[in-house]
């Protein structure tokens, strides 16, 4: 068995699948303390930023191609007595996507446990990343993500850099096949 020809094969087959899938996130790395000037930056006693001066910083979005997403909804229900419901997702990604995206350093699960992402407008924070599949190269990565409230999450923190979207007109009419 030749490793490297497993491996062009089993990658093949994951570029197939995701083409047919399409499926995407917006993966949001963190930056870490002191890591440069635009790094987190924390109160020493509470650990949450400062108003107007440092926080929770994290790099610009990336688009992030996914194999399988399977979101679990939370399977108690909210009540008055204040029960935030949250769902949990676990994705399946290609190291070599995440490579080819600008993820920097896919294969160390210590740099991205505090990473964040966005899938179908909800955003997750990032609760488990194993990597598995070790031939010549690391093949896929499994990740857990449990949902997060923006507007609670970021509180005197300067947030995600924020998604340009466009949102186009639908056409006037559907094109002819003729």
């Amino acid at each position: 068995m030749d490793v490297r020809r497993e491996l062009d094969l089993i990658n093949k087959h994951f570029r197939r699948h995701r083409e047919v899938a399409s499926e995407a996130v917006v993966w949001y790395e963190f930056l870490p303390l002191g890591s440069s000037s635009a790094g987190s930056i924390y109160d020493d006693v509470y650990d949450e930023g400062v108003k107007g001066s440092g926080g929770k910083s994290y790099g610009p979005g990336i688009a992030l191609p996914v194999l399988l997403v399977s979101e679990t909804e939370d399977q108690r229900r909210s009540i008055p007595e204040g029960r935030q419901v949250v769902q949990t997702i676990d994705m399946f990604i290609a190291i070599k996507d995440m490579r080819e995206a600008g993820i920097s350093t896919p294969w160390e699960y210590r740099y991205h446990l505090n990473d964040m992402f966005v899938y179908d407008g909800r955003y997750y924070q990032v609760f488990d990343y194993r990597v598995r599949g070790r031939l010549k190269d690391d093949v896929f990565v499994l990740i857990q993500g449990i949902e997060i409230y923006i507007h609670q999450e970021f509180t005197n923190d300067p947030g995600l850099p924020t998604l340009v979207s466009t949102n186009y007109p639908w056409p006037a009419q559907l094109p002819s096949l003729g």
